[in-house]
C-alpha cells in the first residue's frame, strides 16, 4: 500500500499453525538525507584500563572523523561518576579523549541518561550509542529497568543502540535496552570496536525519518530512525476479539510533524496465497531470531539447539525461494557447526562468547538491509572468534 509522503506499508494476515498473525512492510523512501545528533556514552571504569581504554578513543576519534559535518556528535564518558564532553570540535574532542582514564565502578545508567539528556534537538534524528565492556554495579541496575528507560527515551525521539565491547560485558542488559529502545545491539570483540561503529554509522549518518511507532491496541513497537530506502519487517500477533473496523497505527516522525497512518487489518489470507506465504515466512524468521537468542549453556541444550536449527531449515524449504529465506538458511548452518562444537566438547566460555555473536545477529534481523550486512560479515566474524578462542 504505497503512501503520498513518508514510508511505503504494506500488510498481509494469516493463521500459521493455528495462529493469528499479521505481518508490517515498512519501506523508507530515498529521500533527502536528515543531519543526526548523536551521542557517544563510553565506558571508562575499572576494566576498561590498558588496551580497552585506548580502543575506545581511537574508535571514538574514527566516529568522529566520519560523522557528517552536519550533525552533531557529543561525548559522554562514565564510571561511578560522569563526565559530559559535550558537542566539541575535533581539537576539543581530543582533549576531552585524551584526559580519560580508567578507574572506578561502571554507573552504566547515569552515563546513558546523561547520553539521553544532551540531545535535545527534536528536529533531527537522535541516538546514543552506548558502550559498555562489563556489569552495571552503580545505581540503576536491574535489566528491566533499564530496558523500560530507554523505551521511555524512545517514546521522546530519542533511540538506544548499544555496543557490548570485549567479553565481560552484559548481553541480556544492553540487548534488552536496544530492542526497547527502538535500535540495534551489536558485539564488539577486542580489536573490532572500531569497525563496528563504522557499520552502525553506514546506518544512520543520514536518516530519512527521526523514527517510527507501530501500534495495535495495547501493544507498542518503537523503530529508530530509517536509512533511505531501508526496509523493516515486523510480525505481530492478532488475539481476539477481532473489530471490523481495527486498524494498525504507524506514527512517523518528520521535522516538524508526525505522519499517522491508520491501515486497517485485512482478512486472513488463504492458505497457499502469496500473503500467506509473506507472512509464513515471517513467522519463520521469528522463531529463528527466538533460536539465536537461546543460549546453548549445556551439552544437553546444544543436541536441541541442533534440532530446532534443522527442522527450520525444513520449513524455509517449503516455502518459495527468497534472498532473505536462503540467508537465513545459510546462517543457521554456519551456527549449527559452533554449536556442534560445543555438543562434542562443551566449554562455557567458547558458549558465553558464542551466545553474545548470536544475539547480535538476531538483533539485526528485522532490517533486511541490516541482515544481509550481517551475513556479509558472519563468516570473518566467526572466524575471528575461533581465532580468539584458541587462547582460552
Amino acid at each position: 500500500m504505497a503512501r503520498k509522503e513518508g514510508l511505503e506499508l504494506k500488510v498481509a494476515r494469516a493463521v500459521v499453525e493455528g495462529q493469528d498473525w499479521v505481518v508490517l512492510e515498512l519501506k523508507a523512501p530515498k529521500g533527502k538525507p536528515l543531519a543526526p545528533e548523536a551521542a557517544l556514552v563510553m565506558d571508562r571504569s575499572g576494566s576498561m584500563s590498558g588496551h580497552k581504554l585506548e580502543e575506545a578513543k581511537a574508535a571514538a576519534l574514527t566516529l568522529l572523523e566520519a560523522f557528517p559535518e552536519e550533525g552533531r556528535l557529543g561525548l559522554v564518558a562514565y564510571n561511578d561518576e560522569v563526565l559530559v564532553g559535550g558537542f566539541l570540535d575535533r581539537k576539543g574532542a581530543r582533549a576531552f579523549l585524551k584526559g580519560l582514564e580508567a578507574g572506578g565502578m561502571t554507573a552504566l545508567h547515569a552515563g546513558w541518561e546523561a547520553g539521553v539528556e544532551l540531545l535535545s534537538d527534536p528536529s533531527r534524528p537522535r541516538f546514543v550509542f552506548l558502550l559498555s565492556d562489563g556489569l552495571a554495579n552503580v545505581g540503576l541496575r536491574d535489566p528491566r529497568a533499564l530496558a523500560a528507560e530507554a523505551r521511555r527515551a524512545a517514546e521522546r525521539g530519542v533511540y538506544t543502540y548499544t555496543l557490548g565491547f570485549g567479553e565481560d560485558y552484559d548481553r541480556f542488559l544492553l540487548e534488552g535496552m536496544a530492542l526497547e529502545g527502538g535500535g540495534t545491539h551489536r558485539y564488539a570483540p577486542l580489536g573490532t570496536l572500531r569497525s563496528a561503529l563504522e557499520e552502525e554509522l553506514a546506518f544512520l549518518k543520514g536518516p530519512v525519518n527521526l523514527g517510527v511507532w507501530v501500534r495495535r491496541r495495547d501493544e507498542l513497537r518503537h523503530l529508530g530512525p530509517f536509512a533511505p530506502g531501508e526496509r523493516r519487517h515486523l510480525l505481530l500477533r492478532v488475539r481476539p476479539p477481532v473489530s471490523e473496523k481495527e486498524v494498525l497505527e504507524v506514527g512517523e516522525r518528520l521535522p516538524g510533524k508526525t505522519l499517522s497512518h491508520y491501515l486497517p487489518l485485512p482478512e486472513p489470507a488463504p492458505e497457499g496465497s502469496e500473503a500467506w506465504q509473506r507472512v509464513r515466512q515471517e513467522w519463520v524468521f521469528q522463531k529463528g531470531r527466538a533460536l539465536l537468542r537461546e543460549e546453548v549453556d549445556r551439552p544437553e541444550k546444544a543436541k536441541l539447539w541442533l534440532e530446532e536449527s534443522r527442522a527450520l531449515k525444513e520449513l524455509l524449504g517449503e516455502l518459495p525461494q527468497t534472498e532473505r529465506g536462503e540467508a537465513l538458511a545459510q546462517a543457521l548452518e554456519a551456527f549449527e557447526e559452533r554449536v556442534e562444537r560445543l555438543q562434542k566438547a562443551f566449554d562455557p566460555r567458547r558458549a558465553e562468547r558464542l551466545h553474545r555473536r548470536q544475539i547480535a545477529f538476531a538483533s539485526q534481523m528485522d532490517s533486511e538491509e541490516r541482515f544481509h550486512m550481517a551475513m556479509e560479515h558472519l563468516p570473518l566474524d566467526l572466524q575471528i572468534d575461533e581465532e580468539e578462542e584458541e587462547g582460552f
